[in-house]
């Protein structure tokens, strides 16, 4: 039998829990303004009108990517 190992940290975030995992960097309003503009995926599961979900790793992706925020890197990093 195999067994999984238990992981705490979410694959999808919220935009809310996208704004707290960057420690307050990037504003739910920024997120929305990146998503928007194509730079972060991200998806509403139920359809219209349903809560946008971001895949962490698209989010880590785009942090690491920013050389505009290197304080992002580090504050990934930490958690």
């Amino acid at each position: 039998m195999d067994i999984k190992p238990i992981t705490t940290e979410a694959a999808y975030l919220d935009l809310s829990g996208a704004s707290a995992y960057t420690s307050g960097a990037l504003s739910v309003r920024s997120l929305r303004r990146l998503i928007a503009t194509g730079r972060l995926p991200a998806f509403r599961p139920g359809g219209p009108g349903g809560k946008l979900l971001i895949r962490r790793q698209d989010l880590v992706a785009l942090i690491e990517g920013s050389p505009a925020h290197p304080d992002l890197n580090r504050l990934v990093k930490e958690k």
